[in-house]
């Protein structure tokens, strides 16, 4: 049976691999193989969130400019562009403003991950997966094989 667990690249996963040998799984049965990170992220992204936000502001005073134009001079139509215009440059610049150009954090960008994969017989797979979770496994999967 194959079992498949992914890691952050912490000391628990060392700690992991050790109690996995002593439950007698012979080394050569283990595999860890170490996940390279995406290091350059795309430049437009931050600019992407602000438009993002923009949008979202655009279309909320948009519909209270259809609201209110029914009321105004110009008609609900000018006043729904106008508030689509006024929303969108408030959320966008709000969300430059806020954010100061920083791009999104991405969850364990600062922890590599580790895909361990162990062969070990059907009877002592319970206990391995045990001994994944315990150690911070951030999934375990297994094959039947």
């Amino acid at each position: 049976m194959l079992l498949i667990g992914c890691f952050a690249n912490t000391i628990e996963l060392e700690q992991a691999l050790a109690v996995i040998e002593q439950s007698g799984i012979e080394r050569r049965h283990i595999l860890a193989v170490g996940m390279d990170l995406l290091t350059e992220k795309p430049e437009d992204s931050k600019k992407n969130d602000a438009v993002e936000v923009g949008t979202a502001w655009a279309t909320a005073c948009a519909v209270i400019g259809v609201a209110v134009g029914f009321r105004l001079a110009w008609g609900p139509i000018v006043w729904g562009l106008v508030g689509a215009a006024v929303g969108f440059c408030a959320g966008f610049c709000l969300q430059r403003l806020i954010r100061g150009g920083r791009p999104r954090p991405r969850d364990f960008a600062w922890l590599p991950e580790v895909t361990v994969i162990v062969q070990c017989p059907a009877h002592k797979s319970d206990d391995i997966r045990t001994v994944m979770y315990r150690s911070g496994a951030l999934s375990v999967g297994k094959s039947g094989i």
